[in-house]
């Protein structure tokens, strides 16, 4: 029977031409060929504008991995143009071999000769993988030269800003993509309608407005307002922008560059931005950017210390943003049922401590019209008094036990299936193979940093391992039925005395373990108007399993929790 073939291929971004997947799938296809092997058609996958940095965002090559872990298995071997299309990191690479050859499929880079089911792949791949991840270092460190020389220049390095039109400057010497002149970089350029509004903020503001009563005033008025990130849903002026904007010295005609770095989390394969120290920012003079005088400028950083000494800095929302905040016990859990913004103090924090729970896209934007509040106090005491009813009923708890035997057995056959001793003694043996063909590797290569690494990165995991092995104590998996019941019964006890604890942070991690969100909608009753709250919790802190309230939960909704809109 004929070797079957899936191909991936893959190309990083629009610099790059789209036909190059077709490039790569027909060398593929002509390797396959004179190797005598079949292509599978259906399994010819491939990701488009894609870096090969992260595995994150790519579902054709997920895709494939999942296929081969079907049964019956639908193709042997997966071809590839070059290892950089499949990965240029390096741990990344060797993961997902590692991943394809325990379920018996193999990968054939075309171009390289590299075979991972032969003996010498491991280390050929680890060599060319250091060469694949060096290139993306060096692009990186390229580009960042590149927008640092732009910015010199007073060229716009990337991204958009409220008040410019971003205006490409075409070399007509260069080609790129569909025979167009390459963009040999971009400038700024003010657009009058949006510059207007900047300059009106930034008036309003120094005269005395505020800025949640500049944003609604804007969002009243239906001004088109910058376009929202991608977390975000509604687009609206919110008090955030405003503040952003009166504080970015592009508007004044100067432009601060490097503030951030882009660094790879190597959990989630996601990118954050860090903070760089202050002396690596960089300042550059663009008065063709300038939008507001120096004078205007001036009067509204005055007015900004002004309110930062007199009053302090807050913020809104979150679960533990502000000190302040750590002091709630429900911030960051309540979501508004009329437009799903996160509740927030909205009101109060003075003398009398008197603060109010409230949605920000009503008061800060106008945007919701869900104007109902509600005490602090007297939402916490009802919420906790909801919560502990619905810990201690019996409907409840038997829910919770079941859940908690079927995660039980789900582990205990996980546990079974890793082989306990054997298991930790196979990932020893596998480690210390990785061990050997690494160090082949550098006495082959020299003394290599990231192969060093990857070594120190391997012994560490074996003296973990190695550690586990010496201490090992066979796994009672006989459970009985009270074991779990009395499990059950301290664990919702415990969390029912957290909450009523004085230790607020110790209440708030609880909850943020046992509650997802809760949401608050407005309702009105003949009696006036209420929040009817709903949501979910799990006493043992796993998935949402309950309602907390809810018309049609597990039990009948407990009384709503009322909210006058202007008395206490």
């Amino acid at each position: 029977m004929p070797m079957r073939c899936a191909i991936y291929a893959r190309y990083s971004s629009d610099l790059q031409r789209d036909s190059s997947i077709e490039d790569q799938i027909r060398r593929c296809q002509e390797y396959a060929e004179r190797q005598g092997w079949t292509v599978v058609e259906e399994h010819v996958r491939f990701d488009e504008a894609v870096s090969a940095a992260s595995l994150l965002g790519r579902p054709a090559l997920q895709s494939l991995i999942e296929h081969t872990k079907k049964k019956p298995r639908p193709f042997d071997r997966i071809l590839i143009d070059d290892t950089s299309r499949l990965s240029r990191n390096l741990e990344d690479a060797l993961r997902v071999i590692s991943t394809l050859t325990f379920q018996e499929v193999f990968v054939t880079a075309v171009s390289q000769g590299i075979d991972s089911q032969e003996k010498s792949s491991r280390q050929l791949l680890t060599l060319q993988g250091m060469i694949d991840e060096q290139y993306l270092d060096g692009l990186a460190d390229k580009v960042h030269r590149g927008q640092e020389g732009r910015v010199r220049k007073g060229l716009h390095p990337g991204g958009r800003c409220y008040g410019y039109n971003n205006v490409p400057i075409e070399d007509p010497s260069r080609k790129e993509k569909y025979g167009r002149p390459a963009v040999s970089g971009v400038r700024l350029e003010i657009n009058e309608e949006q510059a207007e509004t900047v300059r009106r903020i930034f008036r309003l503001y120094a005269d005395g407005t505020g800025l949640a009563s500049i944003a609604k005033k804007f969002n009243a008025e239906g001004v088109l307002a910058p376009q929202p990130p991608r977390t975000k849903v509604i687009r609206a002026w919110c008090t955030s922008s405003i503040q952003a904007m009166l504080r970015n010295e592009r508007y004044r005609g100067i432009f601060v560059w490097n503030r951030t770095r882009k660094v790879r989390n190597p959990e989630t394969g996601r990118s954050v931005s860090r903070r760089r120290p202050e002396s690596e920012w960089l300042r550059v003079d663009v008065p063709d950017w300038r939008i507001v005088d120096e004078k205007l400028w001036d009067a509204v950083h005055r007015r900004i210390d002004f309110v930062k000494n007199r009053i302090g800095v807050s913020r809104c929302g979150g679960h533990t943003r502000t000190q302040r905040s750590r002091t709630y016990l429900f911030s960051g859990l309540l979501v508004c049922g009329e437009c799903q913004s996160r509740m927030v103090i909205i009101s109060g924090g003075g003398k009398r401590g008197y603060v109010r729970y409230g949605c920000p896209s009503h008061r800060y934007r106008a945007t919701c019209e869900n104007a109902l509040t509600i005490r602090r106090e007297r939402l916490e005491d009802q919420l906790l008094g909801a919560l502990e009813e619905r810990l201690l009923n019996p409907e409840i708890m038997q829910y919770t036990l079941r859940r908690f035997r079927e995660e039980l057995d789900k582990r205990l056959a996980e546990i079974q299936r890793q082989g306990g001793r054997s298991g930790l003694q196979r990932e020893q043996r596998d480690l210390k193979e990785q061990a050997t063909r690494l160090s082949q590797a550098i006495a082959t290569a020299g003394q290599s940093p990231t192969l060093l690494a990857h070594l120190g990165s391997i012994e560490s995991k074996l003296a973990e391992i190695e550690r586990r092995l010496a201490t090992y104590r066979p796994l009672d998996t006989k459970v009985s039925e009270d074991k779990m019941r009395a499990f059950v019964e301290r664990s919702v006890l415990h969390l029912r005395s957290i909450l009523r604890d004085d230790h607020v942070g110790q209440a708030k991690t609880a909850l943020a373990k046992h509650i997802r969100q809760l949401v608050l909608t407005p309702k009105t009753l003949s009696s006036g108007a209420v929040f009817e709250v709903s949501g979910s919790m799990d006493p043992l802190g796993g998935d949402d399993v309950m309602l907390v309230v809810a018309r049609d939960g597990i039990e009948p909704p407990t009384p709503a929790f009322s909210g006058p809109r202007s008395t206490d």
